[in-house]
Parts: structure tokens; sequence; C-alpha cells
């Protein structure tokens, strides 16, 4: 079965303290039997800039393996930010912005944070938030943007983390452009994830190393075939429009 990872990094992260490299990537696709995955740069990138163009480069080695997620800090302006998403989204080819809401310090309802949406708007690809621990990590205050982007996917990263989980499949039920990526998820809330909105809930890791205890999850669900394909892969496929 074909398996879409909604949510890896690339490179150094000063804020966690974490680096995944290409190599370490080569071997989680091999290893894990990964299909393809969707790779954004950590929010506490030393030069976000210069990770996009290594997940690029890794993307044109890795065919239909890599698809790209962009990823760089709202605060730094309009010019800045907008020039690196015409970039990425333009002439990079990627399938999808990042809003870290604790990385960057940054709530989704900020006026910084409407570039981020204007140009998801712009190149028709979604918007992940982060959700879950941090700052301005609530899932709630997504709504008004979902409300105001009807077009915009908006992928709700690690689906609340648990301590919103509540917050993020309620979302998820009431707009049809609220999505939900489950990495971090405890195994209770996944099952009623799934149950309530199967056409809604993407596979991710986050991590190279979370992504065993990933695919032990849902395995541990005993799900049915097509359920477990949406979770996996027709999900992703359809709402990064992903041509695998």
């Amino acid at each position: 079965m074909k398996i879409i990872d909604s949510h890896m990094h690339l490179g150094e992260c000063r804020i966690f303290g974490l680096n995944i490299t290409e190599e370490q990537l080569v071997e989680y696709f091999d290893k894990y039997k990964i299909t393809a995955a969707i790779v954004q740069p950590f929010p506490g990138a030393p030069d976000p800039r210069e990770v996009h163009d290594r997940i690029y480069r890794l993307a044109k080695k890795l065919e239909n393996r890599v698809y790209g997620m962009a990823s760089i800090n709202p605060h730094l302006g309009r010019d800045v930010v907008g020039r690196e998403l015409e970039r990425v989204l333009g002439d990079l080819g990627f399938v999808a912005i990042k809003l870290h809401t604790a990385g960057h310090a940054v709530s989704p309802t900020n006026p910084a944070a409407s570039i981020v949406f204007e140009y998801a708007a712009k190149y028709k690809v979604p918007v992940m938030v982060h959700t879950g621990p941090g700052p301005f990590s609530d899932p709630m205050s997504v709504a008004p943007r979902a409300e105001e982007y009807t077009d915009v996917k908006i992928v709700l990263g690690h689906a609340g983390f648990e301590v919103y989980a509540a917050g993020a499949l309620w979302l998820a039920k009431k707009y049809d452009n609220v999505y939900l990526e489950i990495s971090w998820t405890p195994v209770y809330w996944l099952s009623a994830m799934i149950n309530e909105v199967p056409g809604k809930v993407l596979f991710g890791t986050d991590l190279v190393e979370n992504t065993p205890v990933e695919l032990a999850k849902i395995e541990s669900l005993n799900l049915k075939d097509e359920i477990k394909e949406l979770i996996l892969y027709k999900n992703a496929k359809e709402v990064f429009g992903l041509p695998i």
C-alpha cells in the first residue's frame, strides 16, 4: 500500500535542537517504504531559504518522492516573505505553505500571517498550521481564516496534539476546507477522527525516528483496507494535488 507522509522536515532546528539530513531521509524512504513525503524546513532553521533549496535538490534527485512545503517566518515582512513564496511556489514548484504558530510566534489571526493565506490562495496550495503545544497553537484560531479563505485547504498539523484534539476534530467537521494531520495524536483520538471524518485525516510523522510509531498506531486500529488507504495515501494525494 502506498504511503504519503504529509509532515516531514529537513535541516537544522535551533528552537527544538533537531537536525535531519538528506542521508537520513533517503534511509527513511527505504526502511519504512514511504512512497512520498511533503518536506519542510524546521521553524528554527537558521536560513529557511537555503533549506528550501536543499528540499528542491532532493526532490530532483528522488523524483516523485519529495515534495516541498515552504516555511518562513511571516514576521520577516511582506517583501522578504513574498519574494520567497513567489520563488518556491512559482519557480521551485512547492505544494504547500507552513504556518508554524509556536516556532514563529504568530497566530493565524495575526495580520502578519495574512500573506501565507494570500499566497496559498494565489497558487492554490494548502496551508499547514501547527496546532497543539506552544503559544498561539489553539486550532480554534484557524476558524476565521477557514471562513475568510474558503478555497484554501487548511491542514491542522498534529491535529491539536491531544490537548486541543477535540477542537481540531470539531473544526474538521464544521469546515469543508479543514483537514487533520495526525502525527503525535494519541490512538484514542486517532480512532475518533478516522471514524468521524475519514476523508480528512492525513498520515504524518514529523520526525524520522517517529515514523515506526506512527505506522504502528495505524496498524493497531485494524482498519479496513479502503479506510487505511485513505489515511495513508489518498487523502494526502488529493489535498496536496500530487501526481502520484
